[in-house]
């Protein structure tokens, strides 16, 4: 049946071959600022589709020889010979290229491989088997393909046909290269070169190099693939003067260039090639090589010589009758330019003629690239979700054993629906990706999905998780050479910083970004003066903001690249100036451009922007009319978050109008829908995080109601949600609207305590939560090691573990929201009948206590006094000023600098100064928030529920309201009233419910005091601790203290020993001191025997990464030997059992938690209220060790000894410390003494 030149087929679907689908969805879908990018990925999808294309042609079309491999009589001379026809026949049917001639072409070889067998002719056996398994992977069966090349290889070895083994051993690394397992195909290509050196086969090593370089492409491996690569060129030009290899192996180096994104270099070596084959006149190779520039000047922008030199590649295809796939390929890459044309329906006419054709082949893998680039068209321009879905179920079914393309379309389908505003679901969807491409692995794949991970954390509001993610992006991109793809990520985390309106911290990452520029990567340098642009606008530097804006249309128009973004950017900066005429001329060109071609994604975005200007030109109608095409535009689109903000913006201008009741019936649809997309968030840290993000529609909605309460006191409001219906005076919806705008993540969590969130959940589920804790303690414990060690390891490894802890902790969050979403009862824990209503409210009141609410906004803040019988409201003073009198009188209780401190024994001058600075800050502070009150609080508790800067204000020091204005004596309130604090009224009913299940803890008291984490402690001899102190996880500490270290408490013992005196009964009581104040401690069980627990030691507050809050233990045990854990994080507190009815945090700064909006302090004192306590004290700020010890033992005397309530016994303690005259040191007296101590919870 004849020698079959097996070594042609070694570089069979391989070289160039990267499983690199066409990304679908640009992050438009999910990010306004990322519209403004061009994107470059379908360009680059394109032209590694039209690699594959040239390198699934294998050259088997041998014809077969007239001669045996072993003599044969006439009789089996005539059946040879009938094996021969039959050989050829499968041949001939190979070359047709469709699905049915190739099972025909298997049918063909299966016959003649029998009669080989039955004449024993074992080499030509080896050879059928090459081409049957060869066919089987041209119809996308791996299995069989495999098992037909394994056969062969295996009767070469017996043959000891060393070149034929060496050919079939790189068919089977060809195969696992493009099946997703890369690894694997190289240590087959490898067997293989060596092989081929040994004897000395040049041509045949040349094509392995090739092959291997593939291999090398895809693990992200740039320079070894080039290397690969001119290994191969250099046998094509000097040994085998082979102008034809010269030209496949130059197209290879061009591919590989452009993956890395020089397109230019890459442009220059298809020229090469294509000179080379214009001289050898193969027509079919210069289609190729047309279709590949023509792609590569597609994401160049230069749109119309790309077309030009596609369609001379069609010709050619046609003229010469090219193999189907390359015709296929080809008619992608024209549908791909009239899509970005806006010509889609062209585009898709196009698209389906290449779908076609590899229908005809059979060829699946790529068959799957033409419902995704149709997926792409409805997604990007048409804005038919429904039909881009359908077109990526369709993808799907396709991808079966392409995982790599499976990635790309789950990722397309998460932006779908998160576009929609189904964040869940969107990033479970991601999550499924990003799980597959680090299975296969495709780093390149993983950062992408990363990409998207971290811009629906920024959607969300969940900045530091966003920042986290981008920077584990870079850390892939760094593996590789391509620096657009740095650039783009650069710029992403400058938009995480605009969105914070931290703009002075994202100006660096432009220097950055500038930094990494290529010569001809014009691309990136629009995109950097994009956001440079955008920042110095949002900065009010027009000057710069215009020149940088100037500076990108110049390289857009110079680049024939569109400008249509570059344009938006100016309108943008002309409508901060002031220059709205121009603006609006601007946004008019681009808007009619957009509809011109169909992008109603941005059209959408223009009419948002054009909105704005109109409303600064005070021209409100116009600005309404605008938002209204904007509105129809999302309704059509599904864009619910857009739909919300546009009726956001109308209602805005509404109000401008006068028009309050059609302003107020938009801002509760605004509402409806992101509560809905809120309660679709299972996580509750992204429900948190996203939640932020609205609060103005909230401010706004109060606002309005309030509004409407001015004008008429007696006005009844409506507010319905699902089926909650509200009717009352418009204060009262107002306060219902600003508890619903409060702590729900903390009603929930409490309610959540009430509820088994893991009966009859997927056991695989707990399973992984259990594997990510034991991962978790295991980073834990490494980085103690690390940390105990004399030398410190490299600041990276320790920088690395960290992050470890960080991605474990984000792992972890995600699996416990997917526990509790499948959980049926969670639909309860997002009862919008949760949020107490006015009469609720009240019922949550007693006769002696009264709710302070405030709500602070921009322009206006409120206050709501309520008891048990009645309600007002009052209008306050905007943000602003409340902030400054808050910082200021801060700024004296918690001293972060040493001129300011008040030194205990100091001069009578000195100290009479700083009470009179501090009672100066704290009348200022009073007058704006309390006024309202005067002569109406008698010696009522006051239930304070503050908002914004508000949670870090201690109440206890403020001054009580006076009748007279000239009345200067400052009384403290907490001279006449106990103060308890809460993040919602609705959060203490919810608590409260919860409160009544649980059984009441037996013993009195357990306290923890004094760890040891201190240099010079003289607990420690010959100083065992120096390397642990000295290597404490140190980022830590200084961004969470404010301090380069840890001071030691040796105050907290004596105060703890104090406190334990209070309780006779030896049994009643517990203590951990000095070593024994540890995390087994911490966590033990017999803690929840206890009705008060006492934490003495320092509370740190982790603001990069808030779960890491927590506080902190002995770090090393009495042998000097680290701890194994040595804080108790908050994710700790949140898995303990504590049904206590109070637990006090005596340590510095133990009530800071992360000031998020809508939701308050989120923090220790959460923790421990989910862990079962019914109350939590902390304190504010550092206070003085020995004044603490004073108030604490004071405390906790007349709670154990007066049995007085918790609430009853602070008022106390406090108001001692300032009445007492016999102090140990009168300057104990200053509220920074004694006010940093507040209580939540219950108060009764």
């Amino acid at each position: 049946m004849g020698v079959v030149l097996l070594s042609d087929a070694v570089g069979a679907n391989v070289s160039g071959l990267q499983n690199y689908s066409p990304e679908i969805s640009p992050e438009i879908l999910l990010d306004k600022y990322r519209d403004k990018f061009t994107s470059l990925e379908a360009g680059d999808k394109q032209v590694l589709l039209r690699s594959y294309h040239n390198q699934q042609k294998v050259d088997l079309a041998q014809q077969p020889a007239s001669t045996p491999s072993i003599p044969l009589n006439t009789e089996q001379r005539k059946l040879y010979e009938q094996g021969v026809k039959l050989v050829k026949e499968g041949q001939d049917l190979e070359k047709k290229g469709t699905r049915e001639f190739y099972k025909q072409a298997i049918n063909k070889y299966q016959q003649g491989l029998k009669i080989a067998q039955e004449l024993k002719l074992r080499q030509e056996e080896v050879e059928i088997l090459f081409l049957t398994g060869s066919v089987y992977y041209s119809i996308s069966d791996k299995k069989n393909a495999l098992d037909y090349l394994n056969k062969a290889l295996e009767i070469s070895r017996e043959l000891n046909k060393p070149v034929f083994e060496a050919t079939i051993l790189g068919g089977i690394g060809a195969i696992y290269t493009n099946t997703d397992e890369p690894r694997e195909a190289l240590s087959y290509l490898q067997q293989a070169q060596s092989i081929f050196i040994a004897h000395q086969k040049f041509h045949e090593l040349a094509i392995t190099y090739k092959a291997i370089a593939t291999v090398h492409n895809k693990l992200g491996n740039t320079k070894e693939a080039l290397d690969s690569l001119n290994k191969a060129l250099k046998i094509y030009r000097e040994m085998l003067k082979d102008s034809s290899g010269q030209a496949d192996t130059l197209y290879d180096i061009g591919f590989v260039y452009s993956i890395a994104g020089e397109t230019q270099t890459a442009i220059n070596y298809y020229k090469q090639a294509l000179e080379i084959q214009r001289q050898r006149r193969d027509l079919p190779a210069q289609a190729r090589l047309l279709s590949a520039i023509g792609a590569l000047k597609s994401q160049l922008g230069n749109l119309e010589d790309a077309l030009k030199s596609l369609k001379e590649a069609l010709e050619l295809h046609q003229q010469v009758g090219s193999n189907l796939s390359d015709k296929a390929g080809t008619l992608m890459d024209i549908g791909f330019i009239y899509a970005s044309q806006g010509n889609y329906q062209t585009a898709i006419n196009y698209y389906n003629q290449a779908g076609k054709l590899y229908h005809q082949v059979g060829n699946t893998y790529l068959q799957s690239f033409i419902p995704l680039a149709i997926a792409n068209v409805h997604i990007n321009f048409s804005g038919d979700y429904q039909k881009a879905l359908e077109s990526l179920d369709e993808a799907l079914k396709l991808q079966e054993n392409d995982l790599d393309g499976q990635v790309t379309t789950i990722n397309a389908k998460a932006d779908i629906y998160v576009s929609q505003g189904n964040y869940q679901q969107g990033l479970d969807e991601y999550q499924k990706s990003l799980t597959i491409a680090r299975s296969i692995p495709n780093p390149r794949s993983e950062a992408n999905t990363l990409k998207k991970i971290a811009l629906i954390y920024k959607s969300l509001g969940d900045y530091n998780s966003s920042i986290d993610t981008y920077n584990q992006v870079l850390d892939i991109y760094n593996q590789f050479p391509n620096k657009s793809e740095k650039i783009r990520t650069l710029l992403f985390i400058s938009m995480v910083y605009q969105t914070q309106e931290k703009y002075y911290e994202a100006l660096p990452f432009y220097d950055r970004a500038l930094s990494l520029l290529s010569k001809d990567d014009y691309q990136s340098e629009i995109m950097i003066r994009h956001e440079m642009a955008k920042t110095h606008n949002f900065l009010k530097n027009y000057t710069k903001a215009l020149e940088f804006a100037n500076r990108a249309l110049e390289l857009s128009q110079q680049n024939s690249f569109r400008e249509e973004v570059s344009l938006n950017i100016l309108a943008s900066v002309y409508s901060a100036k002031g220059e709205y005429q121009k603006s609006l001329d601007i946004y008019k060109k681009v808007l009619a451009y957009s509809r011109k071609v169909g992008l109603r994604i941005r059209e959408a975005l223009i009419l948002g922007d054009m909105s704005i200007t109109y409303q600064w030109q005070k021209n409100y109608n116009q600005a309404i009319n605008t938002l209204n095409e904007e509105l129809e535009l999302r309704r059509e689109l599904k864009d619910s978050t857009g739909e919300a903000e546009a009726l956001y913006l109308i209602a805005i201008n509404q109000r401008h109008l006068g028009n309050l009741e059609a302003a107020l019936s938009n801002i509760q649809t605004t509402i409806k829908i992101v509560e809905n997309i809120r309660g679709n968030v299972q996580s509750d840290e992204l429900r948190t995080s996203y939640f932020a993000t609205v609060q103005n529609y909230y401010k706004f909605y109060i606002d309005l109601l309030m509004q409407l309460h001015e004008k008429d006191p007696t006005k009844v409001c409506e507010f319905n949600i699902q089926d909650l219906k509200i009717k009352d005076r418009c204060d009262a919806v107002a306060l219902h609207i600003s508890e619903r705008a409060r702590a729900r993540s903390l009603v929930e969590l409490l309610k959540a305590g009430n509820v088994n969130l893991r009966k009859n959940v997927d056991p695989q589920l707990l399973a992984e939560e259990r594997r990510l804790q034991n991962k978790l303690k295991l980073q834990e414990t490494r980085l103690s090691e690390f940390l105990s060690r004399e030398k410190l390891p490299p600041t990276e490894l320790i920088n690395k573990t960290n992050q470890e802890i960080t991605n474990l902790l984000q792992e972890s969050q995600q699996i416990t929201a997917k526990i509790r979403a499948a959980n049926p009862e969670r639909a309860e824990l997002t009862n919008p009948k949760d949020i107490l209503q006015l009469p609720e409210i009240q019922q949550q009141l007693d006769k002696d206590t009264i709710l302070l609410q405030y709500s602070l906004g921009k322009e206006r803040s409120y206050l709501w006094v309520v008891t048990p019988n009645f309600l007002e409201s009052y209008e306050l003073p905007g943000e602003e000023k409340i902030v400054k009198a808050a910082n200021d009188l801060n700024s004296l209780l918690q001293p972060k600098e040493k001129k300011v401190l008040l030194i205990q024994g100091g001069t009578p001058e000195d100290n009479a100064q700083t009470f009179a600075e501090t009672e100066k800050a704290v009348n200022v502070l009073s007058e704006i928030i309390l006024k309202p009150l005067t002569g109406k609080l008698g010696n009522k508790r006051l239930v304070i529920v503050a908002d914004g800067i508000l949670h870090q204000v201690s109440f206890a020091a403020l001054n009580e309201p006076k009748k007279s204005p000239a009345s200067t004596e400052y009384q403290p309130l907490v001279v006449n009233h106990e103060i308890v604090n809460l993040p919602s009224i609705s959060s203490i009913a919810t608590h409260r419910k919860k409160l009544k299940t649980r059984d009441v803890a037996p013993k009195t008291l357990a306290v923890l005091a004094n760890p040891v984490f201190t240099v010079d402690d003289p607990r420690l001899k010959n100083g065992q601790l120096s390397s642990v102190e000295t290597n404490l996880d140190r980022s830590i500490v200084q961004r969470n203290t404010n301090r380069e270290k840890l001071d030691p408490l040796p105050g907290t013992k004596e105060e703890g020993e104090a406190i334990l005196e209070l309780v006779n009964s030896p049994s009643e009581k517990l203590s951990a001191f000095d070593f024994d104040a540890n995390y087994n401690f911490a966590t033990s069980k017999q803690l929840r025997q206890y009705r008060h627990l006492l934490f003495a030691t320092h509370g740190i507050f982790d603001p990069v990464n808030p779960a890491s809050s927590g506080i902190v233990l002995s770090l090393v045990d009495k042998q000097g030997k680290p701890q194994t854990r040595s804080f108790l994080r908050l994710n700790d507190i949140f898995n303990l059992d504590l049904p206590a009815e109070l637990i006090v945090l005596s340590a510095c700064e133990s009530g800071r938690g992360e000031d998020v909006q809508g939701e308050g302090l989120v923090g220790l004192t959460r923790g421990f209220m989910y862990a079962g306590a019914a109350r939590v004290t902390v304190s504010l700020w550092n206070a003085k060790d020995q004044s603490t010890k004073e108030l604490m033992i004071a405390f906790y005397k007349q709670m154990l000894e007066q049995k007085k309530s918790p609430a009853a016994a602070l008022n106390f303690a406090q108001r001692q410390m300032w009445l007492r005259k016999d102090l140990p040191d009168t300057a104990w007296k200053h509220p920074r003494y004694w006010a940093a101590f507040t209580m939540q919870g219950e108060w009764r």
